[in-house]
Formats: C-alpha cells, structure tokens, sequence
C-alpha cells in the first residue's frame, strides 16, 4: 500500500530552510512537504489548498518534487463558517483511501485545519482501517538555517487513551486501557534500545495483562476466575508501578487509582478468601456492579445462580458449588411454583426467607428471563428488551436484599447463622 503525505499550504512567502527530522536532513527547500517526501520515502501526497494558495504555490511545489511522487490537489474553503469547517473536514476524510498508510503535516496550516486533522486521523484509523504513521510539525524560526521537524504523532495516541478512558468509566472494562499499555512497553524497546541504569518500563506490560484478565471474568461472568485476577493487581499494585505510568504512561496515571479502586471493591480479603459465605457475599457486590454498570445479561445470569448460592449456606451447605447440592435447591425452588393438580407443601427452603411467595415469585422470573436470554429471541414470543432491563435496573436487587439481608449486606463481615431465618 502506498505510503500517503496529506499536507496543507497558506498564502504565505515560505522561506527557504534545511529541515531536519534526528539525524536525518533534507535538502534545503521552502516547502516542508517536499523535505518530507525526501526524509520518509513518501509514494503519494494529497494537499489541501484555497484557491488562492493553489494559485501561489501549487505550481512551484510541483515542480520541487520527485516525478515519481503522485500529487494530488484537493480544493477546500477558507474555514470562515461552521459549515465551511465541516466542508474541510469531509474533503479530509473522503480522500483518503482504506487501508492507507498515512502521514500528516501541519506546519501551514491555518485556523482550525491542526484540530480538524487531530480528529479526521482518529476517524480515519476506525472507519477506514488507516495506519497512521505519523503527525509532524516543521518548527521554522526566521534567522535559523535549519528547522527541526517535530513528531506530534503522540496527540493521536491521546485519544486512545481519551476513548480507552470513556469506555472503561462507563463500562468498567479496562481491556483498551490494557492493550494500550502493552503498546507502550513493546514501543518502548522496539524503537529505541535504552543505556545501562536508563530507565525503562518493565511493569506497564504486566499489569495491563492483569486488567484485561478481570475485564474477560467480568464480561464472561466468572466470578471464581475474578477473584484469582484481582489478587494478581493487587500484588502489581505497587508504588513502583506508579512511578512508571508517570514516566511511560502518564495519561493512565489520571485512572490508575480509579481502576485499582473500582476494582479492589470486588476483591475478597485474604483472610475471608476460603469464607463461603463472605464469597457468595462478594458475588452480590458483583450483581450490584453489574446493575450499576447496566449489564442486563450478566445481572440476570448471575443472579439466577446467586439465589442458588445463597440457599445452599442456609440449609448448611457450604460447598455451594458443588453439583448435587445445586440441583436439590434449584429442584426446591421448582417445586414453589404451584400447580393446581398437584398441590404440595412448602420445601425446606421457604424456612429461610420472610416471604415464601416472594422468593416464588423472584425465582419465576429469574429463570424465565434467564432463559429469554440464552436463547437468544429464537422462538415465536421472547420478551421485550426494555422488560429485561427494567426488571434489573429496578426489582432485581430490592427483591434479594429483602428475602436474604444477611448475605446482601455491603459492609463488613457476615455475622449471624444463616441456617435459621433471618
């Protein structure tokens, strides 16, 4: 594919410079365009021009620039208006090919063409699969006879922390924010190879592996799984980690604690992680998570289990994952769906709650919604989304605090004997 200069020209006299980009130098010239064709192997460059820059420099450029070199003139407005700047911006985007490589100059541009760019190269890597190669700036100052060339390429990985950041707020997942991390160690040693005692980044890597694992048991509903994860941040939770998101990442530093605090909400303490009834207290703190962050189907699937969870401590089973134990509650809880043909008493378990029909009820719902959603809308009557969702947002954790307080209970440790009623 080749490897695209989009770049824009002014009215202004340019003045003839050497520009510079490391220890590289291009041949002395007044448009920094040609000096990047030179020093990055350019295959094709776009222009973005008025019509009276077209008539000023148009011509000259041309002509300063390899014959092998496609050049392309894209007329724009000046930027007066609203509808202008929009215009701008379109003729930005739409000339640009999918799957380019890409390298964008802003040395002469004017107004708002710097932000329009910023924005068009995020665009461009999400719509049109564009690798962006490169931001560069030409720092002319008059009196000096030779410009340095400066790389702004880091501004566009700013909104992919901008972006990783909103997902991660409004979601909880941390998976962006991970994979960002990881780019930045690999980065890091991939373009540079660092002196004895220089510092570098050893720990960015690890602890974004480590967020991105709790972000998929969070996601997949592995609240086993979660608990493993939480403990593998906590120990990359050190202060040493801090100093390099300082030094390596320093937009992350603005979520780091955020993340560690969010997180560490759902952790056990170590010395309640083999206390079933603290876990399955902590796998509500989860439900409510998943209710805050308005994840439906992870509510729903969770909770379904949770009730299951939950009774088993109050008939004395505390191996509450095991199968059989399982299966004798979700059979009790069966039987609380009354059936006029065959009438029968209450199950062991309705001595455990304060209103049997209640649990009745819940234990209806939870399994016919639970049941929607696994089957994915594939039969002739499957419930609407917005009843899935009101139930959750609004009943589902009222519902539970209400038939087990002991085991909803947000602060401290579980106190009391579940095997009695509460």
């Amino acid at each position: 594919m080749a490897k695209t200069l989009l770049t824009t020209l002014g009215t202004g006299d340019y003045t003839e410079t050497t520009y510079f980009f490391g220890e590289q130098r291009a041949d002395k010239t007044c448009y920094v365009a040609k000096a990047l064709c030179q020093l990055f192997e350019i295959d094709r460059i776009i222009l973005l021009l008025t019509e009276e820059a077209r008539a000023k420099h148009w011509g000259r450029l041309q002509e300063s620039l390899p014959p092998q070199v496609e050049k392309v003139a894209k007329a724009i407005p000046e930027g007066k208006t609203e509808a202008e700047t929009w215009e701008i911006f379109d003729v930005l985007v739409d000339g640009i090919e999918p799957n380019s490589r890409l390298l964008f100059d802003i040395t002469h541009a004017f107004r708002s063409i710097p932000l329009l760019v910023l924005l068009g190269a995020a665009l461009l890597r999400k719509a049109k699969n564009v690798e962006i190669q490169g931001l560069y700036y030409g720092l002319y100052r008059p009196g000096q006879a030779e410009t340095p060339i400066i790389d702004l390429t880091p501004a566009i990985r700013l909104l992919d922390w901008l972006t990783a950041s909103d997902k991660f707020i409004s979601t909880g997942s941390a998976v962006e924010l991970g994979q960002l991390l990881d780019t930045v160690q690999r980065d890091f040693y991939r373009q540079q190879r660092p002196g004895k005692g220089d510092p570098r980044p050893t720990r960015l890597q690890s602890f974004g592996q480590a967020i991105r694992d709790i972000s998929r048991s969070l996601e997949l509903v592995r609240p086993v799984s979660l608990q493993e994860d939480l403990r593998k941040l906590q120990r990359h939770s050190t202060q040493e980690l801090a100093e390099e998101v300082g030094q390596f990442a320093k937009p992350f530093g603005l979520l780091l604690q955020s993340i560690q605090n969010s997180y560490s909400q759902l952790a056990l303490p170590a010395d309640q992680k083999e206390d079933p009834r603290a876990q399955v207290q902590k796998h509500f703190q989860l439900l409510r998570w998943y209710v805050e962050k308005r994840f439906t189907t992870q509510a729903i699937l969770l909770a379904r289990e949770w009730v299951i969870s939950a009774l088993c401590l109050c008939e004395g089973l505390p191996n509450y994952r095991q199968q059989e134990a399982r299966q004798e509650i979700e059979h009790q809880l069966g039987s609380l769906i009354p059936r006029k043909d065959q009438p029968q008493a209450p199950p062991d378990i309705a001595a455990h709650v304060p209103d049997v029909q209640k649990l009745a009820n819940l234990w209806s719902r939870l399994s016919q919604y639970r049941n929607d959603v696994a089957h994915v809308q594939m039969n002739l009557d499957p419930l609407n989304s917005e009843a899935l969702e009101s139930f959750v947002l609004q009943d589902l954790l009222p519902g539970l605090e209400e038939l087990f307080p002991k085991l909803t209970w947000a602060e401290g440790k579980l106190e009391g004997d579940l095997s009695t009623s509460p």
